[in-house]
């Protein structure tokens, strides 16, 4: 081994990132970052169950007839070739690229769970925070492998808020230009060759790649329920009929710009306050109990658009001028 000029002991010899060796204790740089960046788990498998039917999903008409319009394209793909030679435009016949986008609680995942059971496969649920990788190239890297662990247990890809990956690609001025424009890169080719199912969700359809958006099939928007469904939503939410003491209607009429989301919340957190007494058999959920849990939420939630108000305020006045 060689040895440096003014010292006894050998030098270090610094190899190649992909070179191979038994003993990487010669190359420390690549045994600190092996030892922090292994490879990652980009997801978990989820096994639709019969209570995600699309059939039980309370959603706007219109969100759940795009969706079965999606579907029906892949169903009925042998009558769509021999009819139209939809082979010769569109050849991945199992392709089906969904865009939903809207506010936090209201379906989206839940819907993505349904076409998972509708169509007999399970669902790939893409982990953002595995896939994004400070290393220059890796997040590309996991990318490509989300997509072919999708392909090896032929499920439905779900990327589930994945803004920024979906987001505009940025100038090349830019210091991070390369590594985020790869990353968009990546996720189109990856979309041009995958022949299934994949879901994207967001809350910031405005900041879509318009690149990307030539890539998707249907953009599905999802909304708040309306007054018909937030009052079956508290009927499904409170499946114990017999030990609820409630005016649905009233219910209804409070509960206006709440989420579905925010509404089994509010039927937990009441059947939690319900169910304190030591004998079960007293149980009941109350209207008091589901009012002051609707006038929680609403609390919260305008807490929270006031304090996404003043943090716009604060950004715009430090990109402004100086008031004079």
């Amino acid at each position: 081994m060689p040895t440096h000029p003014l010292s006894d002991h050998p030098a270090e010899v610094e190899l190649p990132p992909d070179a191979a060796t038994t003993d990487d204790h010669r190359n420390p740089r690549r045994r600190r970052r092996d030892a922090e960046e292994a490879a990652p788990d980009l997801g978990i498998i989820i096994q639709p169950e019969p209570r995600h039917c699309l059939d039980k999903l309370i959603l706007h008409p219109e969100v759940k007839t795009d969706i079965l319009a999606g579907l029906r394209a892949l169903e009925t793909r042998s009558d769509l070739d021999r009819i139209w030679n939809l082979s010769s435009i569109q050849p991945q016949q199992g392709r089906c690229i969904l865009n939903f986008y809207g506010p936090p609680g209201t379906g989206k995942t839940r819907a993505a769970l349904g076409i998972a059971h509708r169509l007999g496969n399970p669902l790939y649920q893409v982990d953002y925070s595995a896939v994004i990788s400070k290393y220059l190239g890796d997040t590309a890297k996991h990318i490509k492998a989300a997509f072919d662990a999708a392909r090896d247990h032929n499920a439905v890809l779900f990327f589930d808020e994945a803004d920024s990956l979906l987001s505009k690609r940025v100038s090349t001025g830019e210091s991070c230009a390369t590594s985020i424009n790869q990353n968009r890169n990546c996720l189109m080719q990856e979309l041009d060759r995958f022949d299934g199912v994949v879901i994207v969700t967001t809350n910031l359809f405005e900041n879509y790649d318009p690149a990307l958006l030539r890539r998707i099939q249907r953009h599905i928007k999802f909304r708040v329920p309306d007054a018909s469904m937030r009052g079956e939503l508290f009927a499904l939410h409170l499946p114990n009929p017999e030990r609820v003491q409630a005016d649905y209607a009233v219910l209804t009429e409070l509960s206006r710009g709440l989420s579905g989301g925010d509404i089994l919340n509010i039927c937990l957190n009441a059947i939690y306050a319900g169910s304190t007494d030591p004998n079960p058999e007293r149980w009941r959920v109350t209207q008091e109990m589901l009012e002051r849990e609707i006038a929680k939420a609403k609390k919260a939630k305008a807490e929270h658009a006031g304090e996404k108000g003043k943090s716009r305020r604060r950004i715009g006045f430090c990109a402004g001028s100086a008031p004079s």
